[in-house]
C-alpha cells in the first residue's frame, strides 16, 4: 500500500521499477490506472476496507474520525481494532488456518492499532510491526510515520527467515509529503520515487531467496489527493463551517470535519435511529441550507431522512455509507476544499488532503512469478479495493471475512475475486 498514491501519480516515469513488471513479467502482470477506492476516501476506511473486502456501511471504519454520540464527550478517532465490526483477513487466516504466517508492517502507528488484536473481536498477524519499532532516524519528528526506506528495511528483515503467506505493508512518505507540500509539488515527486524504489527492493528480495516463482505481489493506494494550494478563484480553501453555525446561532450539533468531507450529528438521535424526530429535522433542515450557502461545499448529503435534503442513499447508493457513525449529514467539500472543525491552524496550512470523490481513483499493480497469474484483457472490469481481499483470500484458500458474530455480509457489500488477474478463479465460501 502505498499510501497516497494518486493514480496520475503512477506512471512509468516516476515509477520504473513497479512498471518494469509489465514487461519483465508481462504473462504474470495487470496494471490497472483506474481503480476506484471506497468512500470516505480516507486513510483508515480504505485500509480496512482492503483487508475486509467490504464497505464501511458494514465494517464502521467511515472515516479517521467521528463522535460517539456521547455526550459531553468530545469526537475522537477511529483507529482501534475494537471498532471494526467485520473480521480482517488476519483473523480469518487465525481462526481458520492457523498454520498460515501472516505479517504486517505499518509506516503510520495508527494503522498497526487498527490491525492489533482485540480481546473477543479481532486477531492480530503473527508479526505485527510499527513505525514506533523504528530508529528515531528512521522516523518524522513531526508525524511519528517511519520513512519507507525504513519501514522496508523492517519488513525484509521479518521476511527474511520465514517465508510470510500474507504480507501487508504501508509505505507513507507520499501520503505526508503531499498533504505538507502539495501532491504537486517536486518533494511529492521525489517520495513517489522512493516509494518506487522501496518496491524494487521487495521485488530483488523475493527474487534474490526464489521466491518470487510463488509470489503475488499487489500493489495500490487508499486514495488520491487534492491540491490545496490557494488560487486565485479559490483563495481559501479552508471551510470553517462551525463558525457559521455559531454566528447563526445553530446548536444541538456536533461537528466532525475528516478532509472532504464533514459529518453533522445531530446531540438527541441515538445511533440506532432511523428517523430524527420532527424538531431535530428542523434544525438539521436549517444546518443544510447553511451548509449551502457555504463557499467550498458541493454536496449537502443526509443519511436520515431530512425534508428538503438529498439523502445520501439514492444520491450514492455506491458509497455504502449508511452506518450509524456516520453523521446525519454528510457535508462534501468541491475538488480543493477541505473542511477544518474546529479550525486548526497545522490543518489549515496542509497543501494537499483527501477525503472526497475527487480522490476515489487508485492505481492497483497484480504482479509476481505466481502461475495462477495471468494478464487482465483489454475491457476488464475497473476493480474495488473491496476486491482486493477477495482476491487474496482466494489465492489462500480462506473463506471470506464474516460479521463478528460470524453471519455473512450482504451480498452488496462484498468485493469479488479479481477473475481477470487468476488464470482459475473460483470465489471461496
Amino acid at each position: 500500500m502505498v499510501d497516497g498514491l494518486d493514480a496520475r501519480l503512477a506512471t512509468p516515469a516516476r515509477m520504473p521499477r513497479l512498471f518494469e513488471l509489465a514487461t519483465r513479467d508481462a504473462e504474470h502482470t495487470s496494471a490497472f490506472l483506474d481503480a476506484r477506492a471506497v468512500m470516505p476516501t480516507r486513510t483508515n476506511t480504505n485500509h480496512v476496507s482492503l483487508l475486509t473486502g467490504t464497505y464501511a456501511e458494514a465494517h464502521g471504519i467511515t472515516g479517521n474520525a467521528y463522535w460517539s454520540r456521547v455526550p459531553d464527550v468530545a469526537p475522537g478517532r477511529l483507529d482501534a481494532a475494537e471498532l471494526i465490526a467485520v473480521e480482517t483477513l488476519f483473523t480469518v487466516a487465525e481462526t481458520t488456518q492457523p498454520s498460515l504466517v501472516t505479517l504486517g508492517a505499518f509506516s503510520k502507528p495508527k494503522l498497526a492499532r487498527l490491525f492489533a488484536a482485540a480481546p473477543d473481536r479481532q486477531r492480530a498477524p503473527d508479526v505485527l510491526w510499527s513505525a514506533e519499532l523504528a530508529s528515531p532516524a528512521g522516523r518524522d519528528r513531526v508525524t511519528g510515520y517511519s520513512f519507507d526506506s525504513e519501514t522496508m528495511d523492517a519488513l525484509l528483515a521479518l521476511m527474511a527467515p520465514a517465508e510470510p503467506d500474507l504480507a501487508v505493508v504501508n509505505l507513507s512518505d507520499v501520503d505526508r509529503t503531499a498533504h505538507a507540500r502539495g501532491p504537486d509539488s517536486d518533494d511529492c515527486e521525489r517520495a513517489v520515487a522512493g516509494a518506487d524504489a522501496a518496491i524494487g527492493r521487495l521485488v530483488d528480495h523475493l527474487r534474490a531467496l526464489g521466491r518470487w516463482e510463488r509470489a503475488v505481489l499487489v500493489v495500490t493506494a487508499d486514495h488520491g489527493f487534492t491540491a490545496l494550494a490557494p488560487t486565485s478563484e479559490r483563495p481559501y480553501p479552508v471551510i470553517t463551517f462551525g463558525r457559521d453555525l455559531l454566528r447563526a446561532r445553530v446548536t444541538g450539533v456536533h461537528l466532525v470535519a475528516d478532509g472532504g468531507v464533514e459529518h453533522v450529528y445531530a446531540d438527541a438521535v441515538p445511533a440506532e435511529a432511523t428517523t430524527v424526530g420532527a424538531d431535530v429535522e428542523l434544525t438539521l433542515a436549517r444546518v443544510a441550507g447553511l451548509a449551502r450557502e457555504t463557499p467550498g461545499v458541493t454536496e449537502v448529503l443526509a443519511r436520515l431522512p431530512v425534508g428538503g435534503v438529498t439523502e445520501l442513499v439514492s444520491a450514492h447508493p455506491d458509497w455504502h455509507l449508511s452506518h450509524e457513525r456516520t453523521g446525519e449529514l454528510l457535508l462534501v467539500a468541491s475538488p480543493g476544499y477541505e473542511f477544518v472543525d474546529p479550525f486548526d491552524p497545522a490543518e489549515a496550512s496542509l497543501l494537499g488532503n483527501h477525503g472526497g470523490p475527487g480522490e476515489l481513483t487508485v492505481p492497483l499493480v497484480v504482479s509476481g512469478g505466481y502461475a495462477g497469474l495471468r494478464p487482465a484483457r483489454p475491457g476488464a472490469p475497473v476493480p474495488m479495493l473491496v476486491d482486493v481481499a477477495p482476491t487474496i483470500a482466494t489465492l489462500l484458500g480462506l473463506r471470506l471475512p464474516r460479521r463478528l458474530d460470524g453471519t455473512p455480509l450482504a451480498a452488496e457489500l462484498v468485493g469479488h475475486p479479481l477473475v481477470a488477474v487468476l488464470a482459475d478463479a473460483q470465489s471461496p465460501h
